[in-house]
């Protein structure tokens, strides 16, 4: 009778329960009738999402596989020519539309760009009555959409100078474009890419916090939007735009110079004042070689024979040589053959000579090793040091090269010399014999004033990304390669051909994917 009354009891709650359906309303994972983004703290995870590409691994590595790889300042590196085959064939001026290193660029590029377009969708898609369908504090939304707008235009930035011009997708509520879907959308002109850029960092300059709390490093700010801004006017020749962009971060007062330069690379001073902005990396503590959010950037450069490190960008010794005397920045950049590091590989010297490794160059680089003591205890390649993408040196070099060419000669000087005497050196004197030895005046035979400042350039951002861009803007790559001899070896480097090598080709993938609709760059 006991079990009778029990099974009538259930009986009736679960007709009852049937009755008035309550349980099929129960909130289904995966429910696509039911919006997921309909708050602050749901849009806030779209932002993030768009950030996240920025530490993935090949976006990262991509970065210096091109700007420094494919310069006079380093060579690939690693076990021998077949490891990171497409690094290597960048390198030496080989690439195809089927090489790895590119479709790296492309595919996360686009990633990200259609993440943050998806983002600024959601919360300026509004009903019927003109209400947002987001209930956000106003300011709120703006820097959020200013976020992705950074992160839209760094995108952009880097497709077009690694591209030249490329499809634009931005965001379906903003312009009515399908945000990456349409792969016949035809490549849209440098000119009209950089003026998206531009759109999109001022809007980014316009909204977002000059200042963040230590807990939100990492996201974009103002000064960010500000430098790479300049930047972008920088490579378009826009010089009086690009000098007062580059004004405005300076006279923000919240940048400087890191005394000490090798501090700069360093855990301590990686959100430090002389960091405009960088791409954010933190040790997962469940990261495994697999999946993680951490950073590859030490693991690349150590020592392969030390035990932790697989050896790619290893300096040239035409790089090695450009140091001019005292300069200080030579030993926070350079590892020599019988250097020991304190803290480093616990102090041993390297031997680059007898070892069962060697660089082929017989330097390894410095920057972004990281002690022994912050090595990730997770996984060797889920470190937690940011790469940085823009430093205050810049702004203040971008700012001497842009008064250069409108004639302030005397601001040119004053900038060019605060970098100059951070490393040690001594102020810009266009009498001095040490510039005839630069490769900028013998080689390439610029004035002394051009010559110091685009030398500086390479002494200061030597390893960081920097240099093949920078010799492409300036017209110099051609004479540079095809005249490249590094101690009797030319690395490939010499293949390089004018009117081609400047871009990378665009993906074999998507060039099928468009029926034809999207142009190949020319020579691939």
């Amino acid at each position: 009778m006991k079990n009778f009354k029990k099974l009538l009891c259930f009986i009736i709650v679960f007709a009852s329960a049937s009755c008035s359906k309550e349980w099929l309303e129960l909130e289904q994972p995966g429910n696509n009738d039911k919006p997921y983004f309909v708050d602050a703290g749901s849009a806030y995870e779209a932002v993030i999402a768009a950030y996240d590409v920025q530490a993935w691994r090949m976006n990262v590595v991509s970065l210096w596989a091109v700007g420094s790889v494919m310069s006079d300042d380093a060579v690939k590196g690693g076990e021998s020519p077949g490891d990171q085959q497409g690094m290597y064939d960048c390198m030496n001026f080989n690439a195809t539309p089927n090489t790895d290193v590119p479709s790296w660029i492309w595919g996360d590029l686009y990633r990200m760009i259609a993440r943050a377009s998806f983002a600024i969708d959601i919360m300026i898609e509004q009903d019927a009555s003109g209400e947002y369908n987001i209930p956000m504090d106003l300011d709120l939304r703006n820097r959020y959409i200013a976020e992705c707008r950074f992160l839209r235009g760094y995108c952009y930035f880097r497709l077009v100078r690694n591209f030249g011009g490329v499809m634009l997708y931005t965001s379906a509520e903003d312009d009515g474009t399908t945000h990456g879907s349409d792969l016949s959308n035809v490549r849209a002109t440098p000119d009209e890419v950089y003026a998206q850029v531009e759109a999109d960092l001022l809007f980014a300059s316009q909204n977002l916090p000059a200042t963040i709390p230590l807990a939100e490093q990492g996201r974009a700010t103002k000064g960010a939007a500000d430098g790479l801004l300049a930047k972008a006017y920088l490579y378009q020749e826009k010089w009086g735009q690009a000098k007062a962009q580059c004004e405005a971060v300076v006279n923000s007062g919240l940048y400087g110079l890191e005394p000490n330069y090798g501090d700069i690379f360093s855990s301590a001073k990686q959100w430090g004042q002389e960091v405009v902005y960088s791409l954010h990396m933190v040790e997962d503590p469940d990261g495994n070689w697999g999946e993680h959010e951490g950073s590859w950037l030490s693991i690349w450069f150590g020592d392969r024979d030390m035990g932790w490190g697989y050896g790619f960008r290893c300096p040239t010794i035409d790089f090695v040589n450009a140091f001019e005397p005292g300069d200080s920045r030579y030993d926070a950049t350079i590892v020599e053959d019988g250097e020991s590091i304190p803290g480093i590989f616990g102090g041993a010297p390297h031997d680059f000579t007898g070892g069962s490794w060697n660089p082929p160059t017989g330097f390894m680089g410095q920057k972004y090793l990281i002690p022994d003591s912050e090595r990730p205890v997770t996984a060797d390649c889920n470190g937690n040091l940011d790469y940085i993408f823009l430093r205050y040196a810049d702004i203040l070099l971008m700012h001497a090269e842009a008064s250069m060419e409108i004639g302030d000669n005397g601001a040119a000087e004053n900038s060019l010399n605060l970098v100059r005497n951070r490393a040690g050196l001594g102020n810009y004197d266009a009498n001095a014999a040490v510039i005839s030895t630069y490769k900028e005046t013998s080689l390439l035979g610029h004035d002394p004033l051009r010559a110091s400042i685009y030398h500086e350039r390479r002494v200061e951002f030597g390893l960081e990304s920097e240099r093949f861009y920078d010799l492409v803007r300036w017209g110099d790559a051609a004479t540079v390669f095809q005249n490249f001899d590094d101690n009797g070896q030319t690395y490939g480097k010499n293949n390089f051909v004018t009117g081609c090598s400047e871009l990378l080709p665009i993906p074999a993938g998507d060039i099928s994917a468009s029926n034809g609709a999207i142009e190949q760059n020319p020579c691939y």
